[in-house]
């Protein structure tokens, strides 16, 4: 990678980590233009980036300004890769995604709807606090391929089961993938639930819906 190119990148992260949005998509701009792929923008700022804050989502040093700072540029650098990349992959497979009842966090919900739109995915976003009978109706009108639910609170998970359980009562579980995310969520909670995958952080969601499809 040259020199301008390396540079580039580099400050792609400081104004992100800055939480400078016009910045960021100014730079993201001249990447493109520049011959940088938004594979490699993705790959090199844009993910490590999501799955730094992921961490600190979790973690004990977790203070969400500092988080809600880096998660605007990230959103709008998505956004102008979207809108400004030539060939996006257009899949035929649709995904709704929603914070489950009860829980009104939508950072992480955000981000893995748009790293889902930016790899060809259309998606459905119930948005947050959401009913498991309000997601159901959404799988029987829009068909979905897959589900992705988040809760960052463990008295919201539960949430989750109840959907997979009125998604089998109405005989539409076959027809479903469900991912399950968020802080407090593991992959034996998952697996204990009869979820069909797990993703610790959003950038990793492609990789998953990419392997269940």
């Amino acid at each position: 990678m040259t020199t301008k190119r390396s540079q580039l990148l580099q400050d792609l992260n400081i104004s992100i980590m800055k939480g400078d949005t016009e910045e960021t998509a100014h730079l993201i701009e001249q990447g493109l233009k520049n011959n940088l792929s938004s594979e490699e923008i993705m790959d090199n700022v844009l993910i490590p980036v999501s799955k730094r804050i992921a961490e600190k989502f979790r973690g004990s040093d977790f203070y969400i300004p500092d988080v809600l700072f880096a998660v605007r540029p990230i959103k709008t650098g998505l956004a102008v890769i979207k809108d400004l990349s030539t060939h996006p992959v257009k899949h035929p497979s649709k995904v709704v995604v929603a914070t489950v009842a009860g829980d009104i966090h939508d950072i992480g919900k955000n981000l893995v709807a748009i790293f889902l739109q930016v790899n060809g995915y259309p998606v459905i976003d119930l948005g947050v606090d959401v009913p498991a009978e309000q997601i159901i109706q959404a799988v029987e009108e829009h068909q979905p391929a897959v589900i992705a639910l988040s809760s960052l609170l463990t008295t919201t998970m539960g949430e989750m089961a109840k959907v997979i359980e009125i998604l089998e009562k109405n005989r539409l579980r076959r027809s479903v993938k469900v991912i399950v995310g968020g802080g407090p969520v593991s992959e034996n909670f998952a697996e204990f639930i009869g979820a069909d995958g797990y993703s610790p952080h959003a950038p990793d969601i492609i990789d998953l819906v990419n392997k269940l499809l």
